[in-house]
């Protein structure tokens, strides 16, 4: 019992340092981390060679990460020096100047696209600077994105959660159908949350004094676009396959919800305005095209490199890495063609060249270079901390890895009820990698042998696994810190874990009742 309370230990230091005492991730990761260093070197008898390995590998993933914030931060510095984000911020009006139709068009439905697309931290890079130019509080453009993200993650990277997640466990291919039409079921059902949630959060943020009215009205669209959504996304899953539905909802929902906001659809009565986002701009349809150009091109490259077999291959061929760090045994790999980063880089510097004026490029790299630098650091020392916990599983004392000890302890504490609480295994391993497919490959197994243990379908424990793993996105501290640096933001992670756990809560509540239903009366 000692054992698993320690396990938990590290855990609990990082988030009453971050939630309770409200310290930023830059000091309270670090002290997280020196907690971790000695309960692995003591009780978990990890090497000094194993330890170098996480710091070696947290070290090149932050470089990954860090590139794909550079490359979003880039963009939105060359659009504002070119004064182009003044013509999007018009745009953006023009469709509908109510920040309650626009928190749904971008933060939802956009977002749910780009994660469908690419996946692995690129939504919230895109969608929170869309926000933010739209006048949006930055606290607000990062939150709305984050929650947002729970719904498509599962089926993000065009299905690498389910097709790699899952498939490289060893589960059949019809197993991998199964999961994937319970996933969409439950996630059907859960997200309803969702738009609940972006028109509370984005009233509460206003000025308005009628905010339990300003938030009624708003319902009726933000309800709209989730069935929208909904409807498009559990069809593609369940008729075609865990690759395409958070694509194709993306897509289709965003064009109807569009045209219905264009076209006043089941709009609010009164209209709530941010900040300087008072003065309607008309631009011309030229330099709108102009405008979000460098976006369109993102976006068609990922889908293209994603989606198109030869281009795919090719584009992943490019390898950089080694398999043994330090003969360890512990690989690392980047592919520096198929990165997000890559598009965004490469975009960014056509535009700017066919666009800007050098003094307007070197101005745009200078101002990104100061803003990364903060979160550089913050980013670096929580992908060592999380890099540390994954390899703790490689010790001298027999003892499973962090994360899998706190899961297993989960799972004896809960037993037959386990159902319930099948999320929350999930969500730890997404808060750890920062990504639903780690904690696939961390949990996926686990969760099989809980269901066999208590007499539950596997393919169920699966799709909890999974939407768990969607949960933990939210409030995964390295997710938080690249969407908090494309807004320029610092040290507010623990009071955005604080606005997101609500929804997180509620997600994980609502997927664990549905499945104890599946489980007690299907």
């Amino acid at each position: 019992m000692l054992i698993e309370i320690l396990a938990f230990f590290p855990f609990a230091v990082l988030f009453i340092l971050m939630i309770g005492f409200r310290i930023s991730a830059m000091k309270s990761v670090p002290l997280a981390w020196i907690v971790l260093v000695l309960l692995s070197l003591i009780i978990w008898k990890v090497s000094l060679i194993i330890l170098g390995v996480s710091m070696i590998k947290g070290f090149f993933v932050a470089i990954e990460i860090m590139l794909i914030i550079f490359g979003a931060i880039f963009l939105l510095a060359i659009l504002k020096n070119t004064k182009q984000l003044s013509v999007i911020q018009g745009f953006l009006s023009s469709i509908n100047p109510d920040a309650r139709v626009q928190v749904i068009l971008i933060a939802f439905l956009f977002n749910a696209l780009i994660e469908g697309v690419a996946g692995f931290g690129t939504p919230a890079a895109m969608a929170a600077p869309l926000l933010a130019s739209a006048g949006f509080p930055p606290i607000l453009a990062v939150v709305a994105p984050l929650i947002s993200d729970a719904l498509p993650v599962s089926f993000g990277a065009a299905g690498v959660p389910i097709t790699i997640g899952l498939g490289s466990l060893g589960f059949s291919h019809e197993m991998l159908m199964s999961v994937t039409k319970m996933t969409a079921l439950l996630h059907s059902i859960s997200s309803i949350v969702i738009p609940l949630f972006l028109v509370y959060l984005t009233v509460s943020y206003s000025k308005t004094k009628t905010k339990r009215k300003a938030v009624l009205e708003a319902l009726p669209f933000a309800l709209f676009s989730w069935l929208v959504f909904i409807a498009i996304y559990f069809s593609v899953a369940y008729f075609i396959g865990p690759e395409l539905p958070s694509i194709l909802a993306g897509f289709g929902s965003l064009l109807i919800c569009g045209f219905a906001a264009k076209k006043r659809f089941l709009q609010p009565k009164s209209e709530i305005c941010f900040a300087h986002h008072h003065k309607k701009i008309q631009p011309l349809k030229k330099q709108v095209m102009i405008s979000i150009l460098p976006y369109l091109v993102i976006v068609l490259f990922l889908l293209i490199s994603r989606s198109v077999p030869y281009f795919k291959k090719f584009l992943s061929s490019v390898t950089i890495g080694t398999k043994s760090i330090l003969s360890s045994g512990v690989s690392y790999s980047f592919q520096p063609l198929y990165t997000p980063a890559f598009a965004f880089i490469i975009v960014s510097l056509m535009f700017a060249f066919f666009i800007g004026k050098k003094s307007e490029i070197s101005a745009s790299l200078i101002q990104t270079l100061q803003r990364i630098k903060k979160p550089a650091i913050a980013l670096t020392s929580t992908l060592v901390f999380v890099q540390l916990l994954i390899v703790s599983g490689i010790n001298n004392s027999g003892l499973p890895a962090f994360p899998l000890l706190v899961a297993k302890t989960i799972v004896g504490l809960f037993k037959e009820f386990y159902v319930f609480v099948a999320p929350l295994v999930g969500s730890v391993g997404a808060f750890v990698g920062g990504s639903n497919t780690v904690s696939n490959l961390l949990f996926a197994s686990l969760q099989a042998e809980a269901a066999v243990s208590i007499g539950a379908p596997v393919v169920l424990l699966l799709a909890l696994q999974v939407v768990g793993g969607a949960i933990g996105n939210m409030f995964a501290i390295h997710n938080i810190l690249a969407a908090e640096a494309t807004v320029h933001l610092h040290n507010q992670e623990g009071h955005i874990i604080r606005k997101v756990i609500l929804a997180a809560s509620a997600y994980a509540i609502i997927a664990g009742l549905v499945g104890l239903v599946i489980f007690y009366f299907f």
